[in-house]
């Protein structure tokens, strides 16, 4: 689905961030955190701050969500209606924040004018606009898929730096010991139901072109990560693309044991479990979906978030599997 980075600028991306002196254990970076200067680790290389970023235009939901976690309001979002409908974890982005276009193509010109102390964006996403942003602020980009320690170590990094970045690295880590505690409570909580070893698998459903798809979570997604955590068993074992899924179509659910409890979300405009599959014979044959082992999330949970997302995740999967 997108690009990698080569094996050595990976491994020198982790040494950065573990070696970097500050005041976060693995977040990376420099700052007194008093308004001094700042250095932010960046999967493109070091980004220098004079001082705590105060108007940040973030073009990517995942920082959008961080930003909003820790107390920080950006002055520009990247596609808000969009936000709003996938991402429903957390503070919702307040009225006056500027919408600045699309992720994939924002608006270099609406960025000017909001004339921003720092940009943040997912690398992947800065091909073509990289140097047209470079010239309106420093630009900090990130990618937790590529973190070589797994994705949800690298979100965690993420969170750190959005708060080193902003002056907030107290809040950031307080953002972090929440999620540790969800993480905690969730495991008890099926502990507690007799869940533990559970089998399960994940799923994000859509359609293209008419066909239902299913974006199945292997234990390298972020929300196959966060799930794991709590002592279930993710029983789908399909080769990972680079977001830790395997895209597949109803004929590859025969994969997935009859046993599980297939937890999925979709969107309340496109679910092709209350529409197209209700008919089909190959979805109604499995044995998930002949045991009654389909479970609906709320849809407005995003899988590949921040650790407000990640909370809402455990939330979901606890009410399911223990209901």
């Amino acid at each position: 689905m997108r690009k990698f980075l080569g094996a050595f600028a990976v491994a020198a991306l982790a040494l950065g961030l573990a070696a970097c002196s500050g005041k976060t254990a693995d977040g990376g970076g420099q700052n007194d955190d008093k308004g001094g200067a700042i250095t932010l680790t960046t999967t493109s290389g070091e980004v220098s701050l004079d001082k705590p970023a105060v108007k940040v235009v973030a073009l990517e939901w995942t920082y959008v969500e961080d930003l909003l976690a820790i107390g920080v309001t950006p002055v520009g979002v990247a596609d808000i209606k969009g936000y709003d409908t996938w991402v429903t974890a957390g503070a919702r982005v307040p009225a006056g924040v500027k919408d600045v276009g699309t992720r994939q193509e924002p608006s270099i010109e609406e960025i000017r004018l909001l004339d921003p102390d720092l940009i943040v964006t997912d690398e992947d996403r800065v091909a073509t606009n990289r140097d047209a942003l470079a010239e309106i602020a420093p630009l900090a980009t990130y990618s937790y898929t590529k973190d070589p320690e797994g994705q949800y170590a690298g979100m965690r990094r993420i969170v750190q730096q959005m708060g080193l970045a902003t002056g907030k690295t107290a809040e950031a880590e307080q953002v972090l010991t929440d999620l540790d505690t969800k993480v905690a409570t969730a495991t008890e909580a099926v502990t507690a139901k007799g869940k533990t070893g559970a089998p399960f698998a994940l799923s994000q459903i859509f359609t293209t072109n008419g066909t239902p798809q299913f974006r199945m979570m292997t234990e390298k997604s972020l929300a196959g990560e966060v799930v794991g955590k709590i002592g279930v068993a993710n029983t789908w074992t399909g080769e990972p693309d680079a977001w830790g899924m395997t895209t597949v179509t109803v004929e590859g659910l025969t994969a997935v044991p009859g046993e599980s409890s297939f937890l999925y979300v979709a969107a309340d405009a496109d679910n092709p479990v209350t529409g197209a599959l209700a008919d089909n014979k190959l979805w109604t044959d499995l044995g998930f979906v002949k045991d009654g082992g389909v479970k609906a999330l709320d849809p407005g949970t995003w899988f590949f978030g921040g650790p407000l997302s990640c909370g809402q995740i455990l939330d979901e999967t606890v009410k399911a599997l223990t209901a």
